[in-house]
């Protein structure tokens, strides 16, 4: 019995130490089925604007995408009942991004509440801090009570929010190996009928987008005869010369709105398809305009290259040459405007 006891005192103080390790590694556990709370990563760079009856939300995915990723920018406006909304021309504002899809929709709530959307597919042109500039919607409001005090129709517009997105580099950190990797192994050919299939297919799908755009742009074309595209230009130049010119440093922006106003002038005054194409393009199609004089040309074609210097090759114009820019393109719009007279005919066979 005594060598029975003996043995068990022995044990005593290491099965205390066991018990008390046990007590205090449980003590900070986290107990199962419960998360410790991590902070919420958003999925989307957003931004959201109001003017009166209008709200305008962009939103650009992913929030932080690597050269090569599709970016999918959205922008969805909601109006009250009785307000009309123009929504940004394809491709506004989007010149430095290639353009991979394009998408509008557009439906009418119970209460009467108008939801118009567009989602553009997008590359971005390099790595680094990339920029989606502010886009415009115009809106006509004819809610009761708001109409303007001599009885004519005013359009007021929103600019959303610039939104600013960080595109990462596909090459590895540090220097670039000396050594380049062996060429891959050459993939098997297709056999049988598959080219074909994938050919037809993506005819079918090029037919079908153009013809969804072609609907698109034609419906935008009836609401903007409502307003000549002269008076329409006039006052985005005028809004924009009331913001003031920019500095150096910030001249981008200011330009992209700039050669947009003259653009989208063009669009509406000779059917130009202006906004989707390159300045290069740009001045051919004008070229079959018969109305559009070689004097014109000229000074369109020196106007459109400026801004360029500024968007794309990084020139920082003074203040003094971005007032030169904005009187040569009020300048423009003077000498090419339509006559009094042939203004209501053309509003007429537009409607």
């Amino acid at each position: 019995m005594r060598t029975r006891w003996s043995w068990v005192r022995s044990f005593a103080p290491l099965v205390m130490i066991a018990l008390l390790a046990a007590a205090c590694g449980g003590s900070g556990a986290v107990p199962e089925g419960e998360a410790a709370d991590e902070p919420a990563v958003p999925q989307t760079l957003s931004a959201v604007t109001e003017e009166g009856p209008v709200k305008a939300t962009v939103e650009l995915a992913p929030p932080d995408p690597r050269l090569g990723d599709a970016l999918t920018l959205t922008l969805t406006v909601e109006a009250q009942a009785d307000v009309t909304v123009e929504m940004p021309a394809f491709g506004e504002a989007l010149g430095r991004f290639s353009i991979v899809d394009f998408s509008p929709r557009e439906r009418t709530e119970a209460d009467g509440r108008s939801v118009q959307s567009q989602r553009y597919t997008l590359q971005a042109p390099m790595s680094g801090k990339q920029r989606i500039p502010p886009l415009r919607i115009e809106f006509l409001d004819q809610r009761a009570g708001q109409a303007a005090a001599d009885g004519s129709d005013e359009y007021r517009e929103l600019l959303t929010d610039e939104l600013a997105v960080e595109v990462a580099s596909v090459l590895p950190e540090g220097s670039v190996a000396d050594e380049l990797r062996p060429l891959r192994a050459e993939l098997p050919e297709l056999r049988g009928n598959t080219w074909r299939w994938l050919t037809a297919l993506a005819a079918l799908a090029i037919v079908a987008g153009m013809a969804g755009l072609s609907f698109y742009l034609k419906r935008l074309s009836v609401e903007r005869a409502r307003v000549t595209a002269y008076d329409k230009a006039l006052q985005r130049l005028a809004a924009l010369e009331q913001g003031g010119f920019p500095t150096p440093g910030e001249a981008d922006a200011w330009y992209v709105e700039l050669s947009g106003i003259v653009r989208h002038y063009l669009e509406d005054r000779y059917g130009v398809r202006a906004p989707e194409l390159t300045t290069e393009e740009f001045l051919q199609e004008a070229q079959s305009s018969a109305e559009l004089s070689g004097v014109h040309r000229d000074l369109l074609s020196s106007f459109l290259e400026r801004c360029d210097q500024v968007k794309f090759a990084a020139y920082h114009p003074e203040q003094a040459e971005s007032k030169e820019a904005l009187e040569s393109s009020r300048r423009f719009l003077e000498e090419t405007r339509l006559l009094p007279d042939r203004e209501d005919n053309a509003r007429r066979n537009a409607a």
